[in-house]
């Protein structure tokens, strides 16, 4: 009887291109697991056991910075994503990872979006400072993780660039996002005058349907199309988010939709019922 052996083809420390391990935090996985680990950590043990005596933290000044900072880079990567698909179109044909100029155009544009995902982990870290507990969801959690570990092996071991269009319209989104945190970050007096944040749930389930899309576009027009392996992580990972933001949406503002509409029915008969006993 013969024994049956295992082997592996591959390991974690080697990136499909050498270029990579040059970028800060893509040599190994150790840092960007640490990061994660540290994070989860601190927003669900951590954290609420050293605010469980404090006040919460207005956080007012730093709010503003990060976001104005969140602002200026989303908007500087739409303008970069942008532009090359300008030059090379949003659906090119043409295998642009065989190119070495290209190729590292391609990769440092990924880290970049991976970097921004990073940063981006600090939401929560401002929500536990402030005892924003109700706002530290598993959406919230997923959503982070998730798009900072998943950005990061797709630079790592499946580079492609199609990354560039979640990049686009990811960055778009988040232009409007955190500029709305950054106003509400102001107070009631400016966030009664912000009307935009129901509308960016609506566009981010537009963009997840657009990346499902346009990955299925990928794998039949480009002459290097996005591997198995990446196409249904990426379809199975958007269409998840889908779902919970469909939910989280669904739960959110239909519902103060409906208060609203009823309110307003109230009223009205109220109104209605005032006018009659006048009569009589």
């Amino acid at each position: 009887m013969s024994s049956l052996k295992l082997h592996l083809d591959w390991d974690l420390s080697k990136s499909r291109h050498e270029e990579t391990d040059e970028l800060p935090l893509m040599a190994t996985p150790g840092p960007v697991l640490i990061i994660l680990a540290v994070y989860l950590l601190f927003v669900l043990k951590v954290g609420p056991a050293l605010m469980t005596k404090r006040e919460p933290f207005k956080l007012t000044g730093v709010l503003l910075l990060y976001n104005t900072i969140q602002v200026v880079l989303s908007m500087y990567m739409v303008q970069l994503y942008f532009n090359d698909f300008m030059e090379k179109g949003i659906l090119p044909k043409k295998c642009y990872m065989n190119d070495n100029h290209h190729r590292k155009e391609i990769l440092t544009g990924i880290w970049i979006y991976f970097m921004a995902k990073v940063s981006e982990l600090l939401d929560t870290v401002f929500f536990v400072l402030r005892k924003k507990y109700n706002q530290i969801t598993f959406l919230h959690l997923y959503h982070h993780s998730c798009m900072m570990i998943g950005t990061w092996a797709l630079i790592k071991y499946w580079p492609t660039h199609t990354v560039f269009f979640i990049g686009l319209l990811n960055s778009l989104v988040h232009v409007f996002m955190y500029a709305y945190y950054g106003l509400a970050a102001l107070g009631p007096k400016v966030t009664k005058y912000i009307f935009w944040k129901k509308y960016i749930t609506r566009f981010q389930m537009i963009q997840f349907v657009s990346v499902i899309l346009h990955y299925i576009a990928a794998v039949r027009s480009s002459d290097c199309p996005p591997t198995r392996n990446i196409i249904i992580f990426i379809i199975c990972n958007t269409a998840f988010f889908l779902l919970l933001f469909y939910n989280f949406y669904r739960h959110s503002y239909k519902k103060v939709d409906k208060t609203q509409t009823n309110g307003i029915h109230k009223n009205l008969e109220t109104k209605e019922i005032s006018e009659e006993y006048k009569t009589k």
